[in-house]
């Protein structure tokens, strides 16, 4: 049996498997299945399985083989064993998202169709890259993820927009819920030469180049950096915001329950970003506002983030690495200077890091009186950059006016860890996936070996020092 696809439902409570025999759910917290499907037909092979928090709603897209691909797509409601309706695509599904207002279907060509969950009625489809890799053995994997609540914000990387994606039409689709193979026509698409009006900057990028140009257009920000995000509103069928989140380009993206946080990480996977919304005083219809930005340090060498997840009330992120040696703490600078890393992203990072390590000492009871005052915050902050250590680095920043945003925005590391018992002996893009159950638990679900995972988080207590999870149960998802 072939894991083909892996999910958790919205609120945690189910994990469903997808597989190339048969689908299954299992009930999370305690551990157990409770539904299957597929195992005793001819083909019972299914792509993806998706659940509507823990109701009896639920999306599968069957795997048809040469047949019909991976292009149907059915809605069932389980409690009734009743399947409500069935639509077919004109090209194979990637992925596919939901909540309580829509279902946002990926397809491999470069198409997102949105749904109204209520009716599954088309009400719009947004024409961006195709996902399909130049070479054959490459994974289709879908950077996007979708709110789990009301506002249904779709975050994805500004590099998969082009110029033709109808991002500005707010008129719904009309038709049936059939989809029929979209065709954009131009007077059916707005082409909006300049994006100033949506664009965020953050404290980072303030004094680029970029910011002081009058008009700043689609091809302006994909020529400046692959890290730009854009936020959808799947509701109001508009933009609301876009903002820089790396240098790097963009590897997975994660939005928490409410949509207050966007957490994304770059290709080189040494920095976590999570962007922090301001929703006081907020218009439908306006950009969204950045109150302000986390940084959360994993490490210095380069790697692979494959799964990235808040937990339900937004409080811990949980992210997976296929680096084996993701769990070393420390690095030594002649590893860095071996990868050849030499951007102002990475000279950033690293002098964040040294430079809290070179405060000047005070003695512990000014400290203390004065650890929570913005002006003993400004004394350190002085001391710092008036200090030689500091100055000589300075020097060599390519751009100075970032230091004030490192001082004020020191990176976190994470409070606990997981290295799992087990190895892939193949390349892939999917290793884990990633769940909070409400006891305060993480779950991790195996592509690997259909393992399903539960540790005891440890509680955080804001120091460097990491504490290892410990182990309370493991299940076979495949028995």
């Amino acid at each position: 049996m072939t894991i083909h696809d892996l999910a958790f439902n919205q609120d945690f409570t189910c994990l469903l498997m997808s597989t190339d025999e048969c689908h299954k759910i299992f009930n999370c917290d305690p551990f157990g299945e409770f539904y299957l499907a597929g195992k005793d037909t001819d083909n019972g092979a299914t792509a993806f399985l998706r659940m509507l928090f823990s109701t009896s709603l639920t999306i599968m897209v069957p795997d048809g083989g040469a047949e019909t691909g991976k292009r149907v797509l059915k809605v069932f409601n389980l409690k009734q064993n009743l399947k409500i309706c069935e639509l077919t695509f004109p090209l194979n599904i990637v992925d596919l998202m939901l909540n309580r207002k829509r279902l946002i279907v990926f397809l491999e060509v470069g198409q997102i169709y949105i749904y109204d969950l209520s009716s599954i009625r088309l009400i719009k489809v947004l024409e961006i890259n195709s996902f399909i890799k130049k070479h054959e053995d490459d994974d289709l994997t879908v950077v996007a993820d979708l709110s789990p609540d009301d506002n249904s914000y779709l975050v994805l990387p500004l590099l998969a927009i082009n110029e033709q994606t109808d991002l500005f039409n707010t008129e719904c689709v009309a038709g049936t819920s059939q989809p029929d193979t979209p065709v954009l026509k131009p007077s059916d698409s707005r082409i909006v030469s300049s994006l100033d009006e949506l664009i965020e900057f953050t404290q980072k990028n303030k004094q680029s180049s970029l910011a002081k140009q009058e008009t700043i257009t689609l091809e302006d920000l994909q020529k400046d950096s692959p890290g730009w995000i854009l936020v959808y509103d799947t509701i109001n069928l508009r933009p609301r915001l876009i903002y820089k989140a790396h240098d790097a380009g963009i590897a997975k993206v994660a939005i928490s329950n409410t949509s207050g946080e966007i957490a994304t990480a770059s290709t080189k996977g040494t920095i976590i970003r999570v962007c922090h919304l301001n929703f006081e005083l907020l218009d439908h219809f306006k950009k969204l506002k950045i109150s302000h930005v986390t940084n959360l340090r994993r490490g210095h060498n380069l790697s692979t983030i494959n799964a990235l997840k808040f937990n339900v009330d937004s409080t811990i992120l949980g992210y997976s690495s296929a680096n084996a040696d993701d769990e070393e703490e420390a690095y030594s600078s002649d590893e860095d200077a071996k990868s050849g890393r030499s951007s102002q992203e990475d000279l950033n990072e690293n002098l964040a890091s040294l430079l809290v390590l070179k405060r000047p000492d005070e003695s512990p009871v000014k400290e203390a009186e004065h650890s929570n005052s913005y002006f003993s915050a400004f004394r350190r902050s002085s001391k710092i950059l008036n200090n030689l250590y500091t100055k000589l680095i300075m020097k060599k920043l390519p751009y100075r006016d970032y230091l004030d945003n490192l001082l004020w925005t020191k990176p976190r590391r994470s409070f606990a860890y997981i290295k799992l018992p087990e190895q892939s002996t193949q390349s892939r893009k999917k290793y884990v996936e990633i769940g909070f159950s409400g006891s305060g638990s993480l779950m991790l679900a195996s592509y690997i070996t259909g393992t399903f995972y539960h540790y005891q988080l440890p509680k955080p207590h804001g120091g460097e020092e990491r504490e290892k999870c410990v182990l309370l149960s493991q299940n076979s998802l495949l028995e």
